[in-house]
């Protein structure tokens, strides 16, 4: 059974990310993964993405392993080119490309990797058969 609401929720705008040290993870998404500085104090940064924000939070208490947390996708035009550029900046992909979804004319390819803090991020482009 439906339920009615007021709320209409419209598109993702903000995702945040707990970080050890903001000053350190900065690098890793602004050079690495291209993204803009919107606003950068200590403990909190915001970078954004074609109307993306990441906001990357400065915490003490993280837990060590974080393999079960969130994963963020990022969507790209040439995932193998994306692959490619940012093995070269020296990102270790735990996951090499591969196809996570499709239909018989379609794929999505995805690759995997971490930031400097354990964060679950991947790459994906959906394309043709």
């Amino acid at each position: 059974m439906a339920t009615m609401t007021e709320v209409k929720l419209k598109k993702l705008d903000y995702v945040i990310l707990y970080v050890h040290d903001t000053e350190k993870s900065l690098p890793f998404y602004r050079d690495l993964l291209g993204m803009t500085v919107k606003e950068a104090h200590p403990g909190w940064v915001e970078l954004e993405s074609e109307g993306l924000t990441i906001a990357l939070h400065g915490s003490d208490s993280l837990p060590a392993d974080r393999k079960e947390l969130t994963t963020i996708v990022f969507g790209v035009k040439d995932i193998n080119a994306a692959v490619e550029a940012l093995k070269t900046k020296g990102v270790h992909f735990e996951k090499d490309l591969h196809e996570v979804c499709g239909d018989d004319s379609h794929v999505g390819l995805s690759a995997d990797f971490r930031d400097t803090d354990g964060n679950s991020l991947s790459i994906f482009e959906y394309v043709k058969r």
